[in-house]
């Protein structure tokens, strides 16, 4: 065959394939143009940046469940305060300036001039009249004794009186609605016992500590006669003066010092039993000053040589050493080498003991006592008398 009619040929047969295939794909195209939804049935929806959730209203925190013992215990203890505080004052005092400074500028050889410092304490109303006990050491050497009640009144006091051994002091004011703390017996408090002081520390009026008696009896290394309280109940410099009370509202104590390395509160805080303060009060209402209870002995300590000599179990009580001439002690029946176990009541430890234990009697008490005399064991009494000048 001639090769220029085979081109021709294959040509042909090359254009009809492709002419074919064209309409082929043509239509099927169409086809599928005609079955596909329009435009306007499509529908697209962009899923959601975060899950919807069902419709709800916000939920409320819920409270944590009731407990009716510690709400009614919180409920007593607010009341409490509420009753207290009001009876809590803030103590001010001006101080006289020191002496030798003003005779040093006085004589021209000194350029410091003098100042009035004022020291800060707490009190406690004891009746409605406006007598109030706080520590002697507070006010002692005052010029001018300012006393801040609960209600914002500030009023001048005047100085009653005072023990300075039981280092307690009684003020006056001059004021209407007053409402006084109960006193409560300080011979039936217990270690253990819960307690709250409330006083003026730093300045800050109506603070309250709570804590525990945490130890009876201690003795303090001054010239105060008195035993105290040792309570867990903070206790800072302008809390003195301050009362310590019970969970009945009841003063059990007058909050008086603090051991601290720091200068701060660590716990170690002591009051002097309400009962001294009590009847350091009542001499001053009724006497114009505080009665020194007498009982007129001389006593030695008892230790363990000289206890072993006498032939006793033990070294507890007050040997006596002498007896003064015409002192309620000679006219109990004592004797010289007596020795005291009990007086009024309470056990004796020690001579020291006995010294503090006749120091909180009323004048003029008939107190019992119980001696120790060679083997026997005596029951004797004495009635109490004011120490002489």
């Amino acid at each position: 065959m001639n090769p220029h009619r085979l081109n021709r040929y294959h040509l042909a047969r090359f254009l009809f394939f492709f002419f074919l295939l064209l309409f082929l794909v043509v239509g099927i195209s169409s086809w599928k143009l005609h079955r596909s939804p329009s435009p306007t049935e499509i529908t697209y929806q962009q899923p959601p940046l975060f899950p919807q959730q069902p419709s709800q209203a916000p939920k409320k925190l819920e409270s944590p469940p009731a407990n009716p013992s510690l709400e009614a215990l919180d409920e007593e203890f607010i009341n409490l305060l509420a009753r207290v505080v009001p009876s809590v004052v803030s103590i001010i005092t001006t101080d006289a300036p020191d002496r030798e400074i003003l005779l040093r500028e006085f004589f021209g050889f000194s350029s410091k001039h003098s100042s009035s410092p004022n020291k800060m304490g707490s009190g406690m109303i004891v009746s409605k009249k406006g007598d109030i006990i706080t520590n002697w050491h507070v006010v002692k050497g005052a010029l001018d004794i300012t006393v801040e009640l609960d209600d914002g009144r500030t009023l001048p006091a005047r100085l009653l009186g005072f023990d300075e051994l039981a280092d307690i002091a009684v003020l006056h004011i001059e004021a209407e609605s007053l409402t006084p703390l109960p006193f409560g017996n300080s011979d039936q408090v217990n270690v253990g016992q819960r307690v709250v002081a409330i006083g003026n520390p730093f300045g800050l009026q109506e603070t309250v500590t709570e804590g525990i008696i945490s130890a009876k009896g201690r003795r303090a290394l001054s010239e105060t006669i008195n035993e105290f309280f040792q309570t867990s109940a903070l206790i800072n410099p302008g809390n003195s003066g301050g009362p310590l009370v019970n969970i009945h509202g009841e003063v059990i104590g007058i909050n008086n010092f603090i051991i601290s390395r720091s200068g701060g509160a660590e716990g170690l805080g002591f009051a002097i039993p309400s009962n001294v303060a009590r009847r350091v009060y009542n001499d001053i209402i009724h006497y114009g000053h505080a009665l020194r209870p007498w009982f007129g002995v001389v006593l030695r300590p008892l230790n363990s040589s000289l206890s072993k000599q006498l032939g006793l179990p033990g070294t507890a009580g007050a040997l006596i050493a002498a007896i003064l001439p015409g002192s309620p002690a000679e006219k109990s029946g004592l004797e010289q080498g007596d020795i005291i176990i009990s007086f009024n009541n309470h056990p004796i430890k020690d001579w020291i003991d006995l010294r503090q234990q006749v120091a909180q009697v009323e004048v003029g008490k008939n107190v019992p006592l119980t001696i120790q005399r060679g083997e026997r064991t005596l029951s004797l009494s004495t009635i109490i008398e004011e120490q002489p000048n």
